[in-house]
């Protein structure tokens, strides 16, 4: 069996700061040496309970490790699918193009479109009266009454 030391203590340099530890007159450097010491693997037995204690210190000073890799892997997915929809959208889309179909022709051009339906609308004022015929029935109240009377007789 080999043991292999970091910092050569020697075991009884080792045992020498052991008893210092305990006595609490060790130093920061000698607990450090010391911690170092019973950190490797294969010491003999005699020091086992004092590899425990500082077994015990070091794991009670790691920090939590935070681990990158699934974080890196849920960004990846959730880019794919916003790419994804970004270009369903983006190849779906159709192109937003008015038009108006004027005597069998498609026309595009806005302009011409809104002097066809203005055109139109004068026409339709200007050629039918029935819109003012409408308006003035209205106003005629012996043809309401008229109206009412009926009706009233269905009842």
């Amino acid at each position: 069996m080999k043991i292999t030391m970091k910092h050569k203590i020697l075991f009884s340099d080792a045992d020498r700061l052991i008893e210092r530890y305990y006595e609490g007159l060790t130093t920061v450097e000698e607990e450090k040496q010391l911690r170092d010491f019973l950190s490797q693997p294969n010491l003999p037995e005699r020091f086992k309970p004092e590899q425990a204690i500082f077994g015990y210190f070091n794991r009670k000073k790691q920090k939590p490790q935070f681990r990158i890799l699934p974080y890196v892997r849920w960004a990846s997915v959730a880019a794919v699918v916003a790419f994804a929809v970004f270009s369903a959208h983006l190849f779906t889309a159709e192109n937003k193009v008015n038009y108006a179909y004027i005597d069998g022709e498609k026309i595009t051009n806005t302009q011409e479109i809104k002097s066809h339906a203005l055109a139109s609308l004068s026409d339709v004022s200007s050629k039918n009266n029935e819109v003012e015929d409408g308006i003035n029935s209205l106003n005629d109240n012996q043809l309401v009454e008229q109206q009412l009377d009926v009706f009233s007789e269905l009842k």
